[in-house]
């Protein structure tokens, strides 16, 4: 059997892991979540705001979990939200404390990349993102439609 599918799995779920631990640790250090750190980033790189849909998009995170995380950040004063009709049409902006945190959230994200990105020569840093990028329109391919894939589990 082909190990791929299994290494790439197990390498993935260690990869977030630590992502996770990451972001968990330094996030907490200035009272926040690891939850905030993409919105924050997100946001910080559009000046202009973002609207729920666009966040959704960008963060790659389930619409639940922007709204918890956007109804959080709103709270603590550091998102503004300019409300129109309903909450998907409302377009979020940091405040001036939310770009203080985000600018202090964007060096530390610098640097963690910078550590991890030692030792790896930038073009195969570059051909590892575009092969990563191609490996998951891949597979969002076959979730979209697992018949063919699961075929031979079908009982004759």
């Amino acid at each position: 059997m082909n190990d791929r599918f299994i290494r790439l799995s197990i390498s993935l779920a260690r990869l977030q892991k630590v992502i996770q631990r990451i972001k968990a640790s330094g996030m907490s250090r200035i009272e926040l979540k690891a939850g905030h750190t993409l919105v924050l980033c997100r946001l910080a790189a559009a000046p202009e705001g973002l609207r729920f849909s666009e966040l959704t998009e960008r963060c790659g995170l389930d619409p639940a979990m922007i709204s918890r995380v956007l109804a959080e950040l709103v709270r603590s004063g550091l998102v503004e939200k300019r409300a129109e009709s309903g909450k998907y049409n409302a377009l979020y902006l940091l405040t001036n404390a939310g770009h203080d945190r985000a600018a202090r959230v964007g060096a530390v994200v610098a640097d963690v990349e910078r550590r991890a990105d030692e030792g790896i020569d930038p073009d195969d840093l570059a051909t590892f993102y575009k092969v990563l990028d191609q490996l998951t329109r891949n597979l969002e391919a076959v979730d979209a439609d697992p018949a063919e894939a699961f075929e031979p589990l079908e009982i004759q």
